[in-house]
């Protein structure tokens, strides 16, 4: 886990040091990434749009487990509308976005896990939900199978549902 020190020599966890000291935060998983570059046959595009927008003017503070470099890369990679350089330039673009990307945590997984057996979720799900919980954020997914499932935990917003500011 990465600290830091304060002045009188605790430690303290960076992560949520900085979720601290940000504008509004939210973790968004890879299914309203997924909207940034594949528009076709997509739903609630302008909503994930004017997300990015707003992360990138510094309005709202956007981060993501690093699993979700992987589920987006994977997701464009088997788009058929997508070669390797679309791929290539869109992992680039996600890079460039400056979302935090947070590495595996005890404490996340072990949460991810409990949510995997209370809820019937996948850990690739769990981990997002997980992290939110970690930094006392909102999640925000436009997977509404999972949305269903988990809806009941407060701190999760639909995408469809987000109210753009």
């Amino acid at each position: 886990m990465e600290y830091q020190k304060l002045e009188n020599g605790e430690k303290q966890d960076k992560l949520k040091f900085l979720i601290k000291e940000s504008p509004k935060t939210y973790v968004i998983d890879a299914s309203v990434c997924i909207k940034w570059f594949s528009f076709e046959n997509e739903d609630d595009v302008n909503i994930a749009s004017s997300l990015r927008v707003q992360h990138m003017n510094r309005n709202i503070f956007l981060v993501a487990p690093d699993i979700l470099v992987y589920e987006v890369t994977n997701a464009l990679a088997y788009n058929p509308l997508f070669n390797k350089d679309k791929v290539n330039m869109a992992i680039l673009s996600l890079y460039e976005m400056d979302i935090k990307l947070v590495e595996p945590y005890i404490g996340i997984l072990f949460e991810s896990s409990k949510l995997h057996f209370s809820k019937n979720i996948t850990i690739y799900d769990s981990i997002y939900i997980a992290l939110a919980k970690y930094i006392n954020a909102q999640y925000i997914t436009a997977d509404k199978k999972l949305f269903e499932k988990v809806k009941d935990l407060g701190n999760i917003i639909l995408l469809e549902n987000y109210n753009i500011v």
